[in-house]
């Protein structure tokens, strides 16, 4: 009797040890969450903090390009989301990952998420496409190729890449930004307002910057941006 009842017993212990990991597709809550970390296959992002709007996250992938339609009425779920998420105390690491079954080529891996205002955001990806919008800690990227969009505020931003395109616009200045970015080629837009001093140096072999006003040395928005190729517009 006793051997009976050991068994469920050991496979409740085993299945509570990795209830921190869990398969993504359905939605689930993070308001617990304050930093979240996204790792993996490319994918395109969106990440918000509307404290009006429940905090879930997901991901999902779907077909996409020309012949999308072809393979949605010949393969069943030919795009099959494996990502997994891991929380890790107040830390969300979201792993994409797509089907062995999918070309990566034709599939877009999605990512959302509507996480507490003052969370932190890290991406880990050699390519994606990051839309932010609403009041961050802070913002970190690194990766080969990246379309980064930040509507909102952070007060910390370090983003690196081979080739980035990031636009950066506040929507109010608090006086602690510090804003870090680092490319081989550079478009970058960034936007503090109207009147608003900022501390800027831009190093590189070639470059253009388009500002309306000069660098004010020791104020902040503090703003370091290094390069090859950048061309930038500071607002």
């Amino acid at each position: 009797m006793s051997i009976v009842l050991s068994i469920p017993l050991f496979f409740m212990m085993l299945i509570s040890s990795f209830a921190d990991v869990r398969p993504l597709g359905e939605t689930f809550d993070v308001s617990s969450i304050r930093t979240i970390v996204i790792i993996g296959d490319a994918s395109s992002i969106k990440i918000t903090t509307k404290s009006d709007e429940p905090y879930r996250a997901a991901t999902s992938g779907r077909r996409s390009g020309w012949f999308s339609s072809w393979y949605s009425s010949w393969f069943f779920n030919i795009c099959k989301d494996e990502s997994r998420a891991e929380i890790d105390g107040a830390t969300l690491t979201i792993d994409v990952a797509m089907s062995a079954w999918s070309d990566i080529a034709d599939c877009s891996p999605e990512v959302s998420a509507n996480v507490p205002p003052g969370s932190a955001v890290r991406i880990e990806q050699q390519v994606f496409v990051a839309k932010l919008n609403g009041d961050f800690a802070s913002l970190g990227t690194s990766g080969k190729a990246a379309d980064i969009t930040l509507d909102g505020h952070a007060s910390s931003v370090d983003i690196s890449g081979a080739a980035v395109r990031a636009t950066l616009t506040y929507d109010a200045v608090k006086h602690d930004e510090k804003i870090e970015i680092a490319a081989q080629s550079l478009d970058a837009y960034l936007g503090f307002g109207k009147d608003v001093p900022v501390d800027y140096t831009v190093t590189a072999k070639a470059s253009y910057i388009d500002s309306l006003v000069p660098s004010v040395p020791g104020t902040r928005p503090l703003v370091n941006i290094k390069g090859d190729y950048v061309r930038a517009r500071i607002r």
